[in-house]
């Protein structure tokens, strides 16, 4: 069994900027960047990397302070974080990669299409939003069972991820200061408006749990604003939908990454079989 993001016949080292960042490779063919969720690291992938692998070339990605990538002095964000994947980018001599990026990966792939849109040829992200300001989903008061299927599936990657997240961490004395720094990046960031938005190019499929903690307000208005988008509200998911329906997603995330980009016109079945310009 593959230890993804402790497997040293696949992980590397790069400078990037002020840090060390850590990345493992898997498979061959067009790139694909794999960015993770808030305090965790490239195992949180571990329902994707063997799937995807299959048809690309995974650059699976500790993100700044996570993992095992360094940190420095500066103030977290996902802006900075978008600088370190185009270092990273740059330097791996990539050109236009497709991006996946779970929670806070998909925040800090937004900032990387929005800021390098030549460096972005597709984004799929997953449970993200794009401004900090707008209210999650409060708790429906739900309580599973503990033998229910998804609870089944989700409870070892919670307990390791819940349990000791910083287990990698190349400076574990640094871990207070680096969990307070993503406590104030997640009350300050992110901080999209809708007209920054919609300067965003890059063809983008966004995924969703129907009981995602990110409002489906916000994923929807998300949607509308990115003007080459589309929308995945997977049912019966939370915010682990890619852990949750990983089969399923993956296939989905393949066929869109493979898949030309076409906008499609709400009404265009009226136009066919009508012929008419009519907007009735």
């Amino acid at each position: 069994m593959i230890n993804y993001g402790s497997n040293p016949s696949a992980g590397h080292y790069l400078g990037v900027n002020d840090i060390k960042m850590y990345y493992e490779i898997y498979g061959e063919g067009e790139p694909l960047l794999l960015l993770h969720g808030g305090g965790g690291s490239i195992e949180n992938f571990e329902f994707q990397i063997p799937e995807l692998s299959r048809e690309f070339k995974i650059i699976a990605v500790d993100s700044r302070a996570q993992g095992r990538t360094t940190d420095s002095d500066k103030e977290l964000s996902y802006a900075l974080m978008a600088e370190d994947i185009a270092e990273l980018i740059t330097k791996l001599k990539l050109g236009s990669v497709n991006i996946l990026g779970w929670s806070d990966g998909g925040d800090t792939g937004l900032e990387l299409a929005y800021a390098h849109p030549e460096m972005v040829k597709k984004l799929v992200i997953s449970g993200s939003d794009y401004n900090h300001n707008i209210s999650s989903e409060p708790d429906d008061g739900v309580n599973m069972d503990q033998d229910h299927p998804v609870i089944v599936l989700t409870e070892p990657f919670l307990r390791k991820f819940f349990g000791n997240p910083w287990e990698l961490s190349p400076d574990p004395q640094r871990v207070p200061a680096i969990r307070e720094k993503l406590r104030k990046m997640w009350n300050n960031y992110p901080n999209f408006t809708v007209e920054q938005l919609k300067t965003i190019t890059a063809p983008v499929l966004l995924i969703a749990g129907d009981r995602d903690i990110i409002a489906p307000e916000q994923t929807i208005t998300l949607f509308r604003a990115l003007p080459n988008s589309q929308l995945f509200i997977v049912p019966g998911a939370s915010h682990l939908a890619l852990m949750e329906k990983a089969e399923f997603l993956n296939r989905q995330i393949t066929e869109f990454l493979r898949t030309p980009f076409r906008k499609l016109n709400n009404r265009y079945y009226f136009k066919s079989r009508y012929n008419s310009d009519s907007k009735s």
